[in-house]
This record gives C-alpha cells, structure tokens and sequence, in this order.
C-alpha cells in the first residue's frame, strides 16, 4: 500500500484547511505575546547570569558561558553586596576557565563565591560606585517617580544630565556612564517612568513607546528647575531614546528647563519596524512573521490606543533643534541598526553619530569605554559651552 492509495483529492480540502488554521493560528498566538510583551514587558532582576567565581591575583576566572565570554567590560557582584564590587575587562584567555583582569574593585571578591555576572555592569544603586546621591521623587499627575539625584561634584547647579532607562530596564543600566558625567561637572537625575518597575502603574499598565512616557521626563525636568538647575541635557537608552526625543515634541514647548542636547544609546526610532523584527528573530519564518508583525500593531493601538506615528523619531528627524550624540553598533539584534544611521544621514547637521562595532544592544559602552565616554564627554562641554558662548 502506497502513498497515492491513503491521499486521494478528497483529502486535499481537509488538508488545506488545516494548514490554513494553524497558520492563522501560529499568527494569533504571537500577536497576542508580542503585543503582551510591548505593553507591559517589565523586570525586577537586572539580566546577567549568577556563576561561581574563581581568582588568580588580579584575574578572575569564570565559567565559560555565553555571558562570561562576550566581549564586553563585566560587572560582577557577589549574592552580598555589600561584600563588595568588581569590574572585569575583555577576555585575557579560554581554556576550562574565563580569564578576566580586575580592572576597579570595591572590597575583594574571593574565590567561590557565587556572584552576578553582567555587561550592565551595576545593578544596585549609585553606592556601587561610592557616589554621593539621594533617592528624590519626581512628583507627576499620576503618582511619584522614584530617581537618584547625583549632585555635581563642583557644588553648582548648572547643568543635569537626565538618564532614562529602556523598555523593560532599570535606572542602574545608566551608572555605567556616572564616573563619567561627574567628570563633565554636570549633575545627573536617574528617573524611571510610569509603569516601569518601581514606578506607579497607571490605567492598565500598557506602556506607549515614548509618547505618555515623555510627559514624566517633563516632570524631571520640572524638578531639576525647582532644584535651581539652569539646563539639560537628556540622555536615553532604547525606548528611552524615543522617549527622550518624544519630550522635545513642539506641543510641549515651551520646556520647564532649557534642554542643550540628547544623547541617544541604541535608540528606538521607528517601532514599527521593531516589532517585524523581534517577530523575525524570534524564530517565525518571514511569511508568518509579517503578518505577526502587522498584527502586534493593531492589537497594540486597539488595546492601548497607541499612536505610532507619535513615536515615529525618523519621521520627526526635520524638526529637531537641539545637538545629538548617537551611538549604535550593527550587531544590534534588537533595534535595527539602520535606524541609527537613517537619523545621522537626516540631520548631519545635528547629529554626531559613533558606530560601536560589536555591541550588543546597549553595549555600546562595553566595547570600549575610554573611546564611549570621551566622546560623551565632549559633547556635554561643547554643548554647555556653546550656551555660554551665546550668552
């Protein structure tokens, strides 16, 4: 008995209909987690991985796993922090072990502890650093945002510098760059959002991409002009890039503070784009992935009544009025790397733009950070001193 004895015509309409039910529903059911992902995504636990750690004099050693053999810079904290703090330079030797070069330590990891091992280097507050800070609240409409105030470490009350985290962060993904930015004589605000972890949930919890986010960085700058600042400069990582640029929106001029500049880390521009991709990189095959895509979109503005021509950055690059810093790496895997490189073509005028090879999504810091934050540095004084030279 063969095949054509089994698999007559008459089968042939049974068979395509089942084929056609679990292609609409392979589409369904990742719309409906892609679109859960996109409103609500969220996490208490900075990522990295937990490993045992060894030691060998200024080197720490540990198991080789994909996090330990990436090439950026690593921070590692033990179970307890206050046993202290370590970051790691790039790969010095593979073999059974990872071998990396203690480049600061806070206290002394010992070998066998088990401690978090992360390209996001911190995952505390600015104590990991042995920063002077305060926890503030940035009071909104819908509740009290909770931030870290660093004050500048020259006293004054100039400029601040404030950070916003992405979709699905937490504000310790900034203190990579805190060393750095007091270094600029500039104060710094870590703020979060609503509906972020640790902030107020609002309405349903649904975020919006950058757009009701971008009223809360308002608010931050409402207080950083109650504290007696005189100017910003905002700097946004993934969604808070858009979010960041979604402040700067000309239905919210005039500003409550005078902002001089954005620097954008890995920013997401354009979110349409985004979600056809994330629905490509997770597996679908193109043909199931377009139409999830699409799909996300409807369910995200039915649910939520997004706008994403709001959040559209790349559409709103003619307007723009103020100095961009942009860093980006083609090894992005979560936000398209021609993004980034659209905005800088759009407003060469405007925008100074550092491709990162290598990076992962906002690692861009890690690959090099003397050459990251030199950058970074600069631009804070050149913006600062262009104010002053127009005064």
């Amino acid at each position: 008995m063969n095949f054509r004895q089994h698999f007559t015509p008459k089968h042939l309409p049974r068979t395509v209909a089942l084929a056609a039910a679990a292609y609409v529903a392979a589409i369904a059911v990742g719309a409906l987690v892609g679109a859960e992902v996109l409103l609500r995504s969220k996490s208490r636990w900075v990522k990295g991985s937990f490993l045992v750690v060894g030691r060998s004099g200024d080197r720490l050693l540990l198991p080789p796993v994909p996090e330990s053999l990436s090439r950026d810079v690593l921070g590692v904290v033990p179970l307890n922090p206050v046993r202290g703090h370590a970051v790691i330079g790039h790969v010095e030797r593979r073999g059974p072990y990872v071998e990396r070069p203690v480049l600061e330590e806070r206290g002394v990891i010992q070998p066998g502890w088990i401690a978090w091992v992360s390209s996001f280097v911190y995952n505390g507050t600015p104590a990991q650093l042995d920063a002077n800070y305060e926890n503030v609240v940035v009071r909104t409409d819908v509740g009290d945002m909770p931030a870290w105030h660093v004050p500048s470490v020259t006293g004054e009350r100039d400029l601040i510098v404030i950070q916003i985290h992405g979709h699905g962060g937490q504000r310790s993904q900034g203190l990579r760059v805190l060393r750095s930015l007091e270094r600029t004589g500039a104060a710094q605000l870590y703020v979060t959002f609503r509906n972020a972890f640790g902030a107020p949930r609002v309405g349903k919890g649904h975020m919006t991409l950058g757009d009701v986010e971008a009223e809360d960085v308002l608010s931050a700058l409402e207080w950083a002009r109650g504290q007696g600042y005189q100017q910003a400069v905002l700097m946004g990582y993934s969604m808070g890039g858009n979010i960041a640029l979604s402040a700067l929106r000309p239905s919210f001029e005039p500003l409550p503070l005078p902002v001089r500049g954005v620097v954008l880390d890995s920013p997401a521009l354009e979110w349409r784009d985004v979600i056809r991709r994330q629905a490509r990189r997770g597996g679908l095959p193109q043909f199931i992935a377009k139409p999830v895509g699409r799909m996300i979109e409807r369910l995200v503005t039915r649910r939520s009544g997004q706008n994403f021509d709001t959040v559209d950055q790349l559409a709103a690059a003619p307007r723009f009025g103020v100095p961009i810093l942009l860093f980006h790496s083609p090894s992005d895997k979560t936000i398209p790397y021609w993004q980034a490189k659209a905005l800088a073509e759009a407003r060469p005028d405007l925008v100074e733009f550092h491709t990162v090879e290598g990076a992962r999504h906002i690692r861009c810091w890690n690959i090099d950070p003397e050459r990251y934050e030199a950058a970074l540095e600069a631009f804070i004084r050149r913006v600062t001193e262009s104010r002053r030279d127009q005064l």
